[in-house]
């Protein structure tokens, strides 16, 4: 009776998965019908606003195009989606603002004053959900709606991260030195925000990025200060190279790595010297960043010290250093010594970087 009792119970319970097994595929299904159903709602109405506008935009006379603009604004009504679809395309013709002569631009700005995104994602900003909330904060950026900076900072003191994301990315768009260093803070103590996270707002940055660096390395910690240099290596701002010398001593290893990098983009012969140093450095990526900054400046004296770098014990600096030797010893005096040395390892390295170089040339050297 017991036996039994048990392949009854097994039964139901199989069946029970089955049913739920079965409901949740079912679910899915329809949950993809309906995304579905989206998406092709969506394409409709972004070709049928697309084809108005282009109709008011190419109409040939005023009362014409005064004509198609209330047909589209008629047709958009206070649909959230068509409103949204009309103020992103309006947005991208903005950027082609190059191509369209004064005539559209005149009608631009009478679709503009009709359309009036600002106050349509100002609504949304302030009564929306949290999606809608980050959504118009970034739109708002998008018109340069510099207004409404005070609004948009106050998301970032939202409970959903993505929110204060969004916020963020907004405010560094729209020049927003405060909020962007208010934001820098908060990654101090709060590694949810990734450094990706804090890269991608400081590259977003509109603004003076040589004041921003000065004062996020002011006023924040030694991981912030690394993360805004590295943002703006490449910017080769040289109004604070002071800032980045006085970093080649700090004894936080990132930070180092950060302002060797930063000021190796200069190439500057005024700079060999601190590379030169940083090449006796104990960690290697500093050594291998200093190698970098002796490629660009590529003076005699840079060469001899990338002669050095070809016998360093890290491989990765050997090869960079072979590699920085190859392509600016033309008459071959270094790439000779190195090869006639004694040090195997330094030989190896530019040997390599040599074939490499005939590899790319197509068979020659140069």
């Amino acid at each position: 009776m017991a036996e039994f009792s048990y392949e009854i119970l097994a039964a139901a319970l199989i069946v029970v998965f089955l049913v739920l097994l079965c409901a949740e595929y079912l679910w899915l299904y329809l949950l993809s019908k309906k995304n579905e159903e989206i998406l092709i709602q969506r394409r409709e109405i972004n070709a049928r606003i697309h084809s108005m506008m282009e109709a008011f935009l190419y109409s040939p006379t005023v009362l014409s195009r005064e004509n198609e603009l209330s047909s589209l604004i008629k047709y958009i009504g206070n649909d959230y989606v068509k409103k949204d679809e009309a103020s992103v395309q309006l947005f991208q013709i903005m950027h082609r603002v190059k191509d369209i002569s004064p005539q559209k631009l005149e009608a631009l700005d009478r679709l503009y004053e009709k359309l009036d995104p600002i106050g349509f994602y100002s609504q949304r900003l302030e009564k929306g959900n949290y999606y809608e909330k980050s959504y118009a904060s970034r739109r708002l950026a998008d018109f340069n709606a510099t207004e409404k900076i005070e609004s948009i900072r106050k998301l970032l003191d939202d409970k959903h991260p993505d929110v204060v994301y969004n916020a963020a990315m907004a405010l560094s768009e729209l020049s927003d030195i405060d909020s962007v260093a208010l934001f820098a803070k908060k990654c101090e103590s709060n590694r949810y925000y990734s450094h990706r996270v804090l890269l991608e707002m400081l590259q977003a940055y509109r603004g003076d990025r040589a004041e921003l660096l000065k004062r996020l390395y002011k006023d924040c910690n030694n991981y912030i200060k690394a993360t805004v240099i590295k943002a703006y290596t490449t910017d080769c701002l040289d109004t604070i190279t002071d800032i980045y010398i006085e970093g080649l001593m700090s004894k936080d290893t990132n930070l180092k790595i950060a302002c060797v990098k930063a000021l190796a983009q200069f190439g500057n012969p005024e700079y060999e010297q601190k590379m030169a140093i940083a090449l006796n450095d104990k960690n290697w990526i500093v050594r291998l960043a200093a190698v970098s900054g002796l490629e660009k400046i590529a003076t005699e004296t840079a060469l001899e010290s990338l002669v050095k770098a070809a016998q360093d014990e890290e491989w990765w600096v050997r090869s960079a250093a072979a590699k920085a030797i190859v392509n600016n010893d033309f008459q071959l005096l270094y790439v000779e010594r190195i090869l006639s040395g004694y040090d195997k390892y330094a030989a190896d390295s530019v040997k390599n970087a040599l074939y490499k170089q005939i590899n790319m040339n197509g068979g020659e050297l140069r």
